[in-house]
């Protein structure tokens, strides 16, 4: 697995906390009568889409303290309101990250032994990912720009054959955007195509 290593060792962890920030920001800006509205993952709606991304914060907090991970999927995160929801959280995360040591090893299932400035700028991508889902859904301007795009797609490049499917063939029509790229590279299609 190659992972994007840095000279500064928390670059991964800045990279997560800027990707945070977009969902974030992402969400507070979905009215409320928008959170109904299909993503292009055809099993959730956009509220759906935040609980999932709220819960993988709360399992970055989980992660930080050596606390005990969450169910991500249990539907319950984005409760009562996605916005305060995800506020709430992000500001638990950044409470505590500081005093993370980003050099620190711990082992992972899936990735083994890894550091937690590597662990975290990989799985940045799911925030800026779902940042984009939910934007999608519901019309709201993502504001994700290139560099993050481009960020993410280095440092989780690895990850992609565990979110797409197996039949996955690259789709040309999302055309060179460096986030239609990231986002194509996960098997998603926008809602209303590209």
């Amino acid at each position: 697995m190659a992972l994007v290593r840095d000279s500064n060792p928390r670059d991964g962890i800045d990279h997560m906390l800027r990707c945070v920030e977009v969902l974030n920001n992402v969400i507070a800006r979905v009215p409320n009568d928008k959170w109904s509205s299909q993503t292009c993952c055809t099993a959730w709606t956009a509220r759906d889409c935040a609980s999932h991304a709220i819960g993988v914060v709360v399992n970055f907090h989980a992660r930080a303290t050596g606390g005990s991970t969450v169910d991500i999927n249990d539907g319950t995160w984005a409760d009562p309101s996605p916005a305060e929801s995800s506020q709430r959280h992000v500001d638990r995360l950044l409470h505590i990250i500081g005093d993370v040591d980003p050099t620190a090893i711990f082992s992972h299932p899936l990735f083994g032994d890894i550091s937690y400035d590597e662990f975290f700028g990989s799985l940045a991508y799911d925030s800026l990912i779902h940042a984009w889902d939910i934007a999608d859904a519901t019309g709201v301007d993502h504001r994700i720009d290139d560099s993050l795009a481009i960020a993410a797609s280095a440092r989780s490049a690895h990850l992609m054959h565990h979110v797409r499917s197996d039949d996955y063939v690259f789709n040309p029509a999302c055309g060179n955007s460096p986030l239609n790229r990231l986002v194509e590279s996960t098997g998603r299609t926008p809602v209303n195509g590209w």
